[in-house]
């Protein structure tokens, strides 16, 4: 090798080595910050349309990068990075009557799980997921524990819960997945017999199937229409004040003053009889 090529060759490492020891030593060097980089509006989570209820008030609540919430698929995002968007139904009392969230993941698509004795059915291209019982032997915290944690840190818990999920999977594209943790008796009606008891269910699982295809529609017009909730009756429309035609009343009638008396009759005197 010429002496020329050589000092080519050294200064050519000298700048390499310059500018990994400056990858090293600037802030955010670290490969997993280029993972967790923040995505760009496109990937959105998408926004809510509310249903109007008697039972609270509908409040938007946040829009914020968070960790995946789902547990039961690997995790397709790497830190708090998936756009989140928050929607919560508060009672007069500040009691959280239902939560709902929806993500879209930013990294590599998500499967849906396995079927376990929370799934419903293959909605769609997607899987469709509920658990009356949410709470019951710590189920949502051991299987949901992203979840659990997160809506616990908030102060957005209440209980009895009832947890949905519907998850959009997409191979090479983004994932689509919301979640509802509501109270059951907004689902559920009120069983006074048998009959009552075993026909249950069927409300909360048509209200799912809604959520299901709401989630559906969302992933393209980006505005998740969330269907009224069966027992949250909706808000009664005020009906425009009728208007009272006047009432006309009629003078009173003019009064005849009576006739004066008569005089009183004599009596024929007896000299003329």
């Amino acid at each position: 090798m010429s002496a020329a090529r050589l000092t080519r060759s050294r200064g050519m490492l000298a700048l390499a080595a310059s500018a990994l020891l400056a990858a090293c030593a600037a802030p955010g060097g670290d490969p997993s910050a280029t993972r967790a980089a923040a995505p760009t509006a496109s990937v959105a989570a998408p926004h809510f349309q509310l249903p109007p209820t008697s039972v609270g008030t509908w409040v938007e609540l946040d829009h914020v990068q968070a960790p995946w919430l789902a547990g039961d698929a690997p995790v397709p995002v790497s830190g708090p990075v998936a756009p989140t968007r928050i929607a919560g139904l508060r009672r007069d009392d500040g009691r959280w009557l239902a939560i709902v969230m929806v993500q879209r993941a930013t990294g590599t698509a998500v499967p849906c799980p396995r079927p376990t004795g929370v799934s419903l059915a293959t909605e769609g291209d997607g899987c469709l997921r509920l658990r009356r019982d949410a709470d019951f032997d710590r189920w949502l915290e051991r299987q949901h524990g992203v979840l659990h944690q997160w809506v616990e840190s908030r102060g957005w818990a209440a209980r009895p819960r009832a947890w949905v999920a519907y998850r959009l999977p997409h191979t090479g594209r983004q994932t689509l997945e919301a979640h509802v943790l509501l109270d059951p008796a907004l689902i559920e009606p009120t069983t006074r017999g048998s009959a009552d008891f075993l026909a249950a269910g069927q409300p909360g699982l048509e209200w799912a199937r809604a959520l299901a295809a709401a989630t559906r529609a969302a992933d393209g017009s980006g505005v998740l229409a969330l269907p009224a909730l069966p027992f949250a009756p909706p808000v009664t429309p005020v009906a425009p004040p009728v208007a009272t035609p006047a009432v006309v009343t009629a003078p009173p009638a003019a009064r005849t003053p009576p006739p004066p008396p008569r005089p009183a009759a004599t009596a024929p005197r007896r000299d003329r009889g």
